[in-house]
């Protein structure tokens, strides 16, 4: 018996030890995946198998990286023989391989998504579009045309703009890509499959040289991926795909569960091995998992065995609102350090939405609690958060250089450097503040300046400001109005490289109004400046504990796949987050809505994230866009049965006098 059997379980033993023709192992989660497809490799060396001959496809440069390690911890440096590559790293060594071998030999250049964006926005000025429709919506339905093979004259017509638009666009886009001798992240698909099927002899070339084809994450694959798969295995039919339907969460940027529900139809007389013994989770957690899978109808019907004990229950958490439900979280965590039964790094929080980091940053900041943002940046160090507190300290202590020098020329007002150094020079040699400086501009620059009256209007809209803001019921408002004055919103919107770019960072300021508007409703001592303060004293003590390498994992669900954590807080679970309101609402999204299926496998991937313990929480009502909104449990849960979890309920019972006079309150304190 190979000594790559040892500890394998019955169905991981048959994956590994199957290695002739077509085979698809389901993985579920937690079930050992990439110990079988690295033990696999393995073996197929141990039987004699060139290492040249292997090829292993997995999504991200990561996860290729680990299982190369964990390859050279097993066969030694021989490991590096075997090609272990993303899709389109390997589409770029096919393409490279065979423009040497032909005539064209020229050096081309590779476009990442940037590169696109600005050719496509050369192009949409040459023909008449509306210049309102989102370019990174375009570019992705031309990427559709391309993974579906269509030349520009096969794109079927469409009454849906951005259909019509992108349709327009893109023969005029291949072209330039063909003149700049550049390829695109979905040409490096394409084209090497295009060369593969119609060139015999290029088809014999790789498919001969990989002899025995791997993919990890099969579930992930789209259409041209299927289409060059296929066309590398035409001469052996040796593919081995691991993957798991109910995983599969990107049908958004174009992967096609179907591919993974289909594989006997496209790769005949294949075998099937189910790897259903969840290793990971403990069994509680298991069966809410299980349960609410279950609910999907087209899927490999199967249900995760677990091997560990059953484990503490799944909590279901009610809170008042989305303030109440962070700072819960974050006193649930500061006890569990306290009570060290777990370290901050063995803790995750995953939500559905971003929207639900902005509280939660803020509730374990008033904890103490360092965190890290998986995949994505900190609420605090967005940009436009950054600007928009720069500004308020400017309006609570003119003293502030630093916060003076990052806004007194955004947005652009025309006052340069040349113009700031020599206010800065007037005003260190008095050894005053830089802002003393402003009120003399006409003196410091002198009358022929034309920098002087943007200095003059900068002046007189920071006094402006600050004569409202000397009101406390009026700060929100006054905030607003600041918003509003300095165009704040058109200026997100015009330097945006899209409109869903523009949009996630205008709702960023909306959430700091709300967490602003909700401190300003504490007692008498909660002004701007004392929240500006806690902002600044969080960040001082996040700073000095940042190397600890004691933190939180923040993430999107998305962001957490591949991930797992001894406890996991699970957030929002709501409708309008999880199944989000753009599949619950398709007219709200310009790329047609998206899957509730997709939605409920989400779910399922945040659920056995968990290995110890699960905390899901949602709130009764929630603040969005300056309203008070009641909020929903997610069907998810609601159609379960009530033992799969135990729920806390810490809402505030109100009487319906109590609860009309508390929302006309907040509506009134909100309202422009």
């Amino acid at each position: 018996m190979s000594k790559w059997f040892a500890d394998l379980n019955p169905q991981q033993k048959e994956a590994v030890e199957t290695i002739e023709g077509p085979l698809l192992v389901l993985s579920g989660a937690g079930s050992g995946k990439t110990l079988v497809i690295t033990r696999r490799i393995a073996y197929l060396m141990e039987q004699g198998i060139a290492p040249e001959h292997i090829l292993a496809v997995t999504f991200t440069n990561k996860a290729a990286a680990e299982m190369r390690e964990r390859l050279r911890a097993m066969v030694g440096h021989t490991a590096k023989k075997v090609t272990l590559s993303t899709f389109h790293s390997l589409g770029l060594q096919m393409l490279r391989a065979e423009r040497n071998r032909g005539k064209n030999k020229k050096p081309f250049v590779i476009f990442d998504q940037a590169d696109q964006m600005a050719c496509l926005r050369e192009l949409s000025r040459t023909v008449r579009l509306d210049r309102s429709l989102d370019l990174g919506s375009l570019l992705a339905r031309i990427g559709g045309f391309k993974n579906a093979f269509l030349d520009p004259e096969q794109v079927p017509a469409s009454e849906d703009e951005y259909q019509h638009a992108a349709a327009t666009l893109y023969g005029a886009y291949c072209q330039a890509m063909e003149a700049y001798a550049a390829f695109d992240f979905d040409d490096l698909i394409c084209t090497p499959t295009r060369m593969m099927e119609r060139s015999a002899p290029c088809r014999r070339r790789w498919s001969g040289r990989f002899r025995y084809v791997l993919v990890d994450e099969y579930q992930d694959t789209n259409s041209a991926q299927l289409r060059m798969l296929k066309a590398l295995v035409s001469l052996h039919s040796n593919l081995c795909a691991v993957g798991d339907d109910d995983q599969s969460i990107y049908g958004w940027r174009g992967a096609e569960v179907r591919n993974i529900l289909k594989f006997d139809s496209d790769f005949p007389a294949g075998k099937v091995i189910y790897l259903m013994r969840n290793y990971r989770s403990v069994g509680s957690v298991l069966a809410l998992a299980n349960a609410v899978i279950a609910k999907n109808e087209n899927r490999h019907p199967k249900s995760m065995v677990a091997h560990r004990a059953e484990g503490s229950a799944v909590k279901m958490v009610v809170n008042e609102d989305g303030e109440s439900e962070a700072e819960w979280v974050a006193k649930r965590m500061a006890h569990y350090r306290e009570e060290k039964k777990y370290r901050l790094s063995q803790i995750a929080v995953l939500y559905r939405s971003n929207r639900l980091a902005r509280a939660l940053e803020s509730a374990l900041r008033a904890q103490n609690i360092t965190y890290r943002v998986v995949g994505g940046q900190s609420y605090f160090d967005r940009k436009e958060v950054k600007d928009l507190i720069a500004y308020l300290k400017l309006c609570v202590h003119p003293a502030d250089s630093l916060s003076l020098r990052r806004v007194i020329n955004w947005p652009a007002r025309g006052i340069g450097p040349v113009t700031l150094a020599r206010l800065a020079e007037w005003a260190e040699q008095r050894q005053m503040p830089l802002y003393s400086a402003l009120p003399k501009a006409d003196q410091i620059l002198g009358s022929s300046d034309r920098a002087r009256k943007a200095v003059a209007g900068f002046v007189a809209l920071m006094d402006k400001t600050r004569k409202r803001l000397s009101t406390h019921a009026a700060v929100p408002e006054a905030v607003r109005d600041l918003i509003d004055d300095i165009g704040m919103k058109a200026d997100i919107f015009n330097a945006a490289s899209s409109g869903k770019v523009a949009e996630r960072r205008w709702a960023s300021v909306q959430d700091f109004l709300d967490g602003l508007g909700r401190h300003c409703q504490g007692p008498g001592s909660a002004t701007l400046a004392t929240y500006l303060s806690k902002i600044a004293l969080n960040e001082l003590e996040k700073d000095q504990e940042q190397d600890s390498g004691e933190q939180v994992t923040l993430s999107t669900l998305h962001g957490a796949k591949g991930l797992e954590f001894p406890l996991v807080f699970l957030l929002g679970v709501e409708e309008g987050f999880l199944p989000h309101e753009r599949v619950m609402n398709p007219a709200s999204n310009d790329a047609g809505g998206g899957d509730l299926s997709e939605e409920r496998r989400l779910c399922y991937v945040g659920i056995t994230r968990a290995k110890d313990e699960l905390v899901m929480t949602r709130a009764a009502q929630r603040m969005i866009h300056g309203q008070m909104r009641d909020r929903a449990p997610s069907r998810f849960l609601t159609d379960l049965p009530k033992e799969l979890f135990e729920t806390e309920d810490h809402t505030i019972v109100l009487s319906p006098e109590e609860s009309k006079k508390r929302l006309e309150e907040i509506r009134k304190m909100l309202s422009r």
